[in-house]
């Protein structure tokens, strides 16, 4: 994976916004120097929330679990409505 340039978070330490950086997903801009098209910037977000969603599950926190959940679908939901216009 690439890294990305995030936002820092207020009251982040400097180690924990260098783990952010490091396991960050995939720049805007392709190896190529292309971007990334919407369909693969929703596939990555689709894959991503189902990650951070089970992992939301796991420390109990339910209502984020659920959030995530809820970004996923509707992930799945433009990729399926992209395919349909194809």
């Amino acid at each position: 994976m690439s890294k990305v340039t995030r936002h820092s978070v207020k009251g982040s330490s400097s180690k924990e916004q260098q783990a952010m950086e490091d396991t960050a997903g995939p720049n805007k801009a392709g190896e190529d120097g292309g971007t990334m098209s919407a369909t693969e910037t929703v596939q990555y977000i689709a894959e991503f929330t189902a990650e951070l969603s089970f992992l939301a599950r796991q420390s109990r926190l339910n209502l984020l679990a659920y959030l995530l959940d809820v970004a996923r679908l509707e992930a799945i939901r433009t990729i399926q409505s992209n395919d349909r216009k194809r």
